[in-house]
């Protein structure tokens, strides 16, 4: 955007009311409108895809820091999901425990109702016993008719399956003290709802489909490829530095060979000088020699 434009007053993704979240990416306030998991209203009014278009084109894209503002803002959310999670977890455990409770509290009472049955049954047989010897034949057979019944009963009870307790509402509806039905119960790892465990695949597919798991599907990948992407160009900034470093490396060994190179040539000049010099000395003493020769051969002749 030139800055003729800008005096015109055009928007620039820059400006302080352009959402910088819908630059990166999306803006996480429109993910759950209406839902109980409503981020409320953006602060920033300006959700413009052309503006993002000239963002992620322009020489500043990913040098602004809005991508780590991204990050930060839905790993916050994440995180306040995990604590939902947790809590949802608790809530599964302490009804486990509650329908433990009832549970062995039925068997107890299943239990404690055959013991009694057991009485009546024996007590009854034993009078029974008893009217027969005495001679008493209705009265033995009406206690008989009382055995059969309770005996009828007390295979029912053996027979029969407890009750499963009823189970606190709050993991199928809300605001209602209890159900009827007994239905198993898991959190969802992506948004934190309760799901039916083994529900049917129609119920399954409209939980995928919801707004919410959508919604926090999107902003657990969106984190994740942030991420990668940043530690991608961490990797490639770390790259291009070993390679400098590499580079200046054998730069210092070239100079330190050329170094040493140059010190070795001017040895052997040296050296050579000094042969030369050697060479020198030796000639001018000869010289010397052969004229005190000569002189003394003159004076001599003389």
């Amino acid at each position: 955007m030139t800055d003729s434009e800008r005096e015109k007053g055009a928007l620039h993704w820059s400006d302080s009311n352009v959402c910088k979240y819908y630059l990166v990416k999306f803006c996480p306030h429109d993910l759950f409108t209406n839902t109980r998991a409503d981020l409320g209203t953006c602060k920033y009014p300006i959700h413009d895809q052309k503006i993002r278009e000239v963002y992620r084109t322009s020489q500043r894209y990913k040098t602004m820091g809005y991508e780590a503002m991204m990050l930060r803002f839905l790993e916050g959310i994440v995180e306040d999901m995990e604590k939902k999670i947790r809590k949802q977890h608790e809530r599964l455990e302490h009804d486990e425990r509650y329908m433990k409770q009832e549970q062995d509290k039925m068997d107890e009472g299943r239990m404690q109702k055959l013991e009694d049955l057991d009485k009546k049954i024996d007590m009854l047989l034993e009078k029974m016993s008893q009217a027969g010897a005495e001679g008493n034949v209705d009265q033995a057979q009406h206690m008989m008719k009382d055995v059969e019944f309770f005996r009828q009963e007390r295979e029912k009870l053996k027979n029969s399956k407890s009750e499963e307790p009823q189970r606190k509402v709050f993991l199928v509806k809300q605001n209602v003290p209890f159900i009827n039905e007994m239905k198993h119960m898991e959190v969802c790892t992506t948004c934190g709802a309760f799901l039916v465990v083994n529900d049917t695949q129609t119920r399954v597919d409209a939980h995928l489909a919801g707004k919410q798991h959508v919604g926090y599907t999107l902003i657990r990948e969106t984190i994740k490829e942030i991420k990668e992407m940043r530690e991608k160009e961490q990797k490639e900034i770390d790259e291009k530095r070993a390679a400098r470093r590499a580079a200046r490396e054998q730069e210092l060994k070239g100079r330190e060979g050329e170094s040493a190179d140059n010190s070795t040539r001017n040895d052997e000049d040296g050296r050579r000088s000094s042969s030369r010099s050697e060479r020198g000395d030796r000639g001018d003493r000869g010289d010397r020699g052969d004229r005190e020769e000569s002189v003394v051969r003159m004076q001599s002749l003389s």
